[in-house]
């Protein structure tokens, strides 16, 4: 709906296709910087004052956002209230950070997380229909003034909860972020494990890819089909629901049957995309779309293999560093690719590229990460120390398999760049 927006906003102000593109890519880069940079700090200020005081935050200014976002009447008012939301838009991080204070055992500390994702994956379903839907039947304005609503539902659950993190627990100083010594120690971790190297490498070109076709996807759509809000919603909502039985259904089977062999698995789940990417490309209407993302569901179990991956070439004492440096990387990823995708968009709509510039970028992306699996993969197998390790994925960082399919920072990761307050990934093991 804010995509939808903002462009109806540039048609108005006499923008061409291709300024809008790139204009948004740019608006969307901010964004998850300053949701980057905003994180670390909030979920420090939670640390101090508990998490509750936190979540209300969020919540109220989630609804001021929104509000505001509905009486815009211009791409700059709506641009500079969409970039300043970003800075209390890190609710999900203050959200694990709840799981993780109140369930010590691992166990129910990973179903805590299956249903906070189960959740999410149902607003990303629901969310998008609605959405489009309100705005071709509504106007623009009605999907903000619904998610005021629901903001206030949710400030009135907040203030109903309790709070989760005890005063004797609590950080009584607030000393600043250490981010350079913590990438300079994550530098040195890479650098001792080729696998690592090439896993991290793979996870940043498939952030780099999705992130170049998510910003620019609506307003191609738009264009490239003749597609209204309501139409853009099903499609998004349709990836939505195959994102979901991806997580649910077929990644504990792959992990099952390709167990012992995650690499691969990786290697072919991002080979997936690349063909998902190549479909688009070619396609001859918006129909072709949907049998496209069902046809690659398997794509979306890429980004949690990776995580196991990268997460059992480190010891358990650096799960938080590794986490956190690894969200950090993708973020500067997507940031990229933000302005390479509506970049490339823009020149191919200005004549000076192939026509579907941006969606052979993707598909490049995530050809050349399975191409950095394959090192991996076969440092892999000459490590004695992993040799005959049971297949995992940790079910906290599967949650966040939808990262690297929604712009923005992996706000719960983000928070663990704070160097006094170590939380591990505990290991949930399926099997």
């Amino acid at each position: 709906a804010f995509c939808l927006c903002f462009q109806d906003f540039a048609d108005a102000a006499g923008w061409e296709v291709a300024d809008t593109a790139v204009a948004f890519g740019r608006l969307m880069a901010l964004r998850n910087l300053v949701e980057l940079c905003s994180t670390p700090i909030l979920a420090r200020w939670s640390d101090r004052v508990g998490r509750k005081p936190a979540l209300l935050l969020c919540c109220g200014a989630c609804f001021l956002e929104s509000v505001l976002l509905a009486s815009c009447s211009s791409t700059v008012s709506l641009g500079l209230v969409y970039v300043a939301g970003g800075v209390f838009a890190s609710h999900n991080a203050i959200e694990g950070a709840c799981i993780v204070d109140s369930t010590p055992d691992d166990w129910q500390r990973g179903s805590a997380f299956g249903h906070l994702f189960l959740g999410l994956g149902a607003a990303l379903v629901v969310g998008p229909v609605l959405g489009g839907f309100l705005t071709a039947t509504s106007g623009r304005s009605a999907p903000f003034l619904v998610a005021a609503l629901l903001s206030c539902c949710s400030f009135w659950i907040s203030s109903r909860m309790p709070e989760y993190l005890p005063e004797d627990r609590r950080q009584v100083s607030a000393s600043p972020t250490h981010l350079l010594p913590r990438l300079k120690a994550f530098a040195q971790l890479v650098s001792r494990d080729p696998r690592l190297y090439w896993y991290t490498c793979a996870s940043v070109l498939s952030s780099l890819g999705i992130s170049a076709f998510i910003t620019v996807r609506t307003i191609w759509a738009r264009h490239h089909f003749g597609w209204d809000g309501s139409e853009i919603g099903k499609v998004v909502s349709s990836y939505g629901l195959t994102l979901m039985a991806a997580q649910f259904l077929l990644l504990p089977l792959l992990l099952w049957a390709m167990q012992g062999r995650e690499a691969l698995l990786a290697m072919l789940c991002l080979l997936v995309h690349f063909a998902r990417f190549t479909a688009y490309s070619l396609a001859p209407s918006g129909t072709w779309l949907y049998p496209a993302i069902i046809l690659s569901t398997a794509g979306s179990c890429s980004v949690p293999v990776l995580q196991g991956l990268c997460s059992r070439c480190v010891a358990e004492d650096e799960q938080s560093l590794l986490s956190g440096c690894t969200s950090a990387l993708n973020t500067a990823a997507q940031v990229l690719g933000a302005l390479l995708g509506s970049s490339a968009f823009a020149t191919a709509l200005r004549g000076n590229a192939h026509p579907s510039a941006h969606l052979l970028f993707s598909a490049v992306c995530f050809i050349l990460a399975a191409g950095c699996v394959i090192p991996g993969g076969l440092a892999e197998l000459r490590s004695t120390t992993q040799r005959g390790a049971r297949s995992w994925v940790s079910t906290a960082e599967g949650m966040h398999g939808a990262d690297a399919s929604l712009p923005g920072p992996t706000a719960r990761a983000s928070m663990l760049l704070r160097q006094d307050v170590p939380l591990k990934s505990k290991k949930c093991r399926i099997v």
